[in-house]
């Protein structure tokens, strides 16, 4: 396994230029801080080689609210190791308990792999990209029920909804308007103030898809703030964000609007779909647009008009609903609709098909003028359970979070292929689709990256932008070690410390400005 592990990850270290430890550039004084879910603070990966001790400074569990400093952590480590057991530790935080998802952990803990990706300890042939970065962890208290409009059992919370109670439904959820993620934040930037740290990489390799993408979400805007409190400190801090695995999910439609000439796309879902669609269409317009949704050609609501919910219903039988809400964030408008394929009767499938195609049709009046739109799926894990648009455009499916002013937005490349940059077929494409903001920034090697699994004292690989955005992290903190105190920490900064210089002026929807790398500015330090 340690011989797997080096081999493979050493071609990603080449890719990303990092150098050998004897340089002494492994991350030391600089602070990393993860939000994410699980992380198994036994792993030998988190520990300092000389001293034994574990390299979290600080981990907070948003699922109990229970904080544990360095010293609690060692403390745990011991009582583990005189016990020859982890499950003492486990009853007090255990890294594979409020995770999200359906299908449960996998092999292995997500938080565990991205921050031992990011800055493991070099053991066992193994090495992250800063293996002596300060470690910040925060177990984010974000699972399916708490952004999704369904309870813990994936049942949807609108099934109890009475319309003459309650017209305009309030149980609308979002991912990019999690305070837990805000909050998450806050705290990792605070922790790494506290500890003095020489700078602060803050690792998001989270999201979702569904949202406007204009930077405006309460998320999006904290991460913005965040930034901007570091500036007036005068302190290094950057915000490096998975750009998102939905480039072959069909999930995302966009197009132009027009009076007299409407626009309609497909939404095709199958029977063996257990779980609750969202679709989520924003446009820019001077007045409301019409939206309709039809089966077999007839409509099940005459338009989906602004003002109260709407239900969508097959004869008596709720599906689903839908709500409109002209300048949602101005200057966009949004429609959502949520169906929920268990619900449908057996009328929906044609000739007992197990495919479903819905219409949407979108017309623009006189007063709204023209109209641009997107609309984009909502994460669903499990091919299984996606719904799919058709015609779907891969570009602009980046995560809901990718908007945010000033972030680093990472997508993936495949390293192990013989062309120079080759893509990595699922990370999710830019632009973004309402401002001049490039995203992706840049994109690092995403498949087959190992790291350390959960609950074991071994490593796995996997593939995604999650750990492009994590080796980025590990790369981003590198850079402060060895740069001015005083250089500016902007987005511009950054493109030009991890881009190639012949790459800066050629952004590109899949790759940014290209593959991240530490020699070239390694080279001009010892220039």
């Amino acid at each position: 396994m340690a011989n797997r592990a080096q081999s493979f990850n050493a071609r990603a270290l080449y890719h990303l230029g990092v150098p050998p430890l004897e340089t002494g550039l492994d991350g030391r004084g600089v602070a990393i801080g993860f939000v994410d879910y699980g992380f198994d603070i036994l792993h030998s990966c988190f520990r300092d080689l000389a001293s034994g001790r574990s390299r979290f400074r600080y981990l907070w569990d948003q699922n109990t609210g229970r904080e544990f400093d360095g010293d609690e952590i060692d403390r745990l480590i011991t009582i583990a190791e005189e016990r020859q057991s982890r499950e003492p530790v486990d009853k007090v935080y255990d890294p594979h308990a409020n995770y999200f998802g359906r299908a449960g952990v996998g092999q292995g803990a997500h938080g565990t792999f991205i921050a031992s990706a990011a800055a493991g300890s070099a053991i066992a042939g193994f090495r992250g990209v800063a293996p002596a970065a300060e470690l910040i962890a925060v177990q984010v208290g974000l699972l399916d029920h708490h952004w999704k409009e369904e309870d813990e059992r994936g049942t949807p919370t609108w099934i109890s909804w009475r319309p003459e109670a309650e017209p305009t439904w309030s149980g609308w959820r979002n991912y990019d308007e999690a305070e837990q993620i805000s909050s998450a934040l806050e705290y990792i930037y605070d922790r790494a103030r506290r500890i003095r740290a020489r700078g602060l990489v803050i690792n998001l390799s989270i999201g979702a898809y569904a949202g406007a993408h204009d930077g405006k979400s309460p998320v999006e805007q904290k991460i913005s703030q965040v930034l901007a409190r570091a500036r007036f400190d005068r302190f290094p801090c950057a915000v490096v964000i998975s750009a998102g695995n939905a480039g072959l999910e069909e999930g995302h439609f966009s197009g132009v609007v027009e009076p007299g000439q409407p626009l309609s796309f497909a939404w095709r879902m199958f029977r063996t779909d257990l779980t609750q669609n969202k679709l989520e269409i924003w446009y820019r317009a001077k007045a409301p647009i019409l939206i309709g949704l039809e089966l077999h050609g007839t409509p099940l609501s005459q338009t989906i008009s602004p003002g109260q919910t709407h239900s969508i219903k097959l004869g008596d039988v709720r599906i689903g609903i839908a709500d409109h809400v002209p300048n949602a964030r101005d200057p966009l408008s949004r429609a959502r609709i949520l169906l929920h394929p268990p619900f449908f009767p057996k009328s929906a499938w044609p000739n007992d098909s197990d495919e479903v195609v819905f219409t949407v049709r979108c017309a623009a009046t006189e007063t709204s003028g023209v109209a641009v739109l997107h609309a984009w799926l909502e994460r669903d894990d499990g091919p299984g359970n996606r719904s799919t648009l058709y015609p779907s455009h891969p570009t602009s499916t980046l995560s809901c979070l990718s908007g945010a002013p000033g972030a680093i937005v990472v997508g993936a490349y495949d390293h192990l292929r013989k062309e120079a940059v080759a893509p990595f077929p699922f990370s999710s494409l830019g632009p973004l689709p309402w401002s001049n903001f490039r995203a992706p920034l840049v994109t690092a090697p995403g498949h087959r990256i190992w790291g350390a699994r959960s609950k074991s004292s071994g490593f796995a690989e996997s593939s995604g932008t999650s750990v492009a955005a994590a080796l980025t992290s590990g790369l981003v903190a590198l850079q402060m070690q060895q740069i001015p105190a005083e250089q500016p920490y902007d987005q511009e900064h950054w493109a030009q410390c991890l881009c190639p210089p012949d790459r800066r002026t050629m952004w590109d929807p899949r790759f940014g400005y290209g593959p991240i790398t530490l020699r070239h500015s390694m080279e001009k330090v010892a220039a």
